[in-house]
């Protein structure tokens, strides 16, 4: 099978796990239904996958490391969901721009603009540190 197109058809429920048998699929389009639950980790084993649109959808959860060995990734769509945490960027997962990852607020890192390590501010620190300073006399 080359491809499995089931965009725009109201889905819901999980990713099912199965869907790291399909080893020779090539491209995966999920977009546009109201999948939850996270990406199954087995979706590694889809060495020629060159396609994969989970866009506008409601998954949450980290977004997998093992997403970064899948090399013939040329297309990868997750935005519109409910990720969170720092994004993978790291092997194949670096040709992607902020464009991939869109419209998931508690993603962070890597090439989205957002830190996952939040500086603290200037003014605050010197606040807290004159507020010591008085208890401490």
């Amino acid at each position: 099978m080359y491809g499995l197109d089931l965009s725009s058809n109201r889905l819901s429920g999980e990713i099912p796990v199965e869907i790291g048998d399909l080893v020779n699929i090539r491209c995966l389009n999920f977009s546009s239904n109201r999948l939850t639950g996270s990406i199954p980790y087995n979706i590694s084993k889809l060495k020629d996958l060159e396609s994969l649109d989970l866009s506008n959808n409601k998954l949450y959860g980290n977004i997998p490391s093992v997403l970064a060995d899948l090399n013939s990734l040329g297309y990868f769509n997750v935005s519109f969901n409910n990720f969170s945490g720092e994004i993978p960027f790291k092997g194949h997962l670096v040709t992607f721009d902020n464009r991939s990852y869109i419209g998931n607020a508690h993603l962070c890192g890597d090439p989205t603009n957002i830190s996952c390590n939040p500086t603290r501010v200037p003014e605050a620190n010197a606040s807290m540190q004159a507020k010591r300073k008085k208890k401490m006399k």
